[in-house]
């Protein structure tokens, strides 16, 4: 992928004014392939809701993430459709240098006119889709009847058994 398909994630922050600005990126399975070859997801698409409050000390973005990604249960093996809707905010303050100080908190250099967002909604999903992908229809995870074949036939017992089961 080329670096013309990020550049959709830049947001301007040296234009904006001291005030509040919505933005909304589209996202697709392309954003994340460029961040890792070796994902378990296919068929990601979403949109990317982004307001930003500026103000002369810092940037507070709020990012809400919606949309879909195929996943393989871990069990069954069966494909199916995971939902992406996630809420996640990041102060960025101005500094003289850039600096990750927490996993909400970004210093950067005040003088920094674009700020691309692209690897922060990368992030946000992966961390999102859970360690267990079990499907939908596996309402209790305990439950293994829907994939374990199972007979009607009564277990029969040793009818000299049956003295010593009285004993109980």
């Amino acid at each position: 992928m080329d670096k013309k398909y990020l550049r959709k994630f830049d947001v301007k922050i040296q234009s904006l004014s001291n005030n509040e600005h919505s933005f909304v990126f589209e996202f697709n399975q392309a954003l994340l392939e460029h961040f890792s070859d070796e994902l378990e997801m296919k068929n990601t698409f979403g949109d990317c809701k982004l307001n930003i409050i500026k103000t002369d000390m810092m940037l507070e973005a709020s990012f809400l993430i919606t949309g879909s990604t195929e996943l393989t249960c871990d069990r069954t093996l069966k494909k199916f459709n995971y939902s992406l809707d996630l809420k996640n905010k990041i102060l960025f303050k101005f500094g003289d240098f850039d600096e990750e100080i927490s996993e909400d908190m970004i210093v950067i250099d005040r003088n920094k006119s674009i700020i691309n967002i692209a690897n922060y909604i990368y992030e946000f999903i992966i961390l999102k889709i859970p360690a267990k992908r079990l499907h939908p229809s596996l309402k209790n995870e305990d439950n293994i009847d829907n994939f374990v074949f199972r007979t009607n036939a009564i277990k029969k017992t040793d009818p000299r058994l049956d003295p010593l089961n009285k004993l109980k």
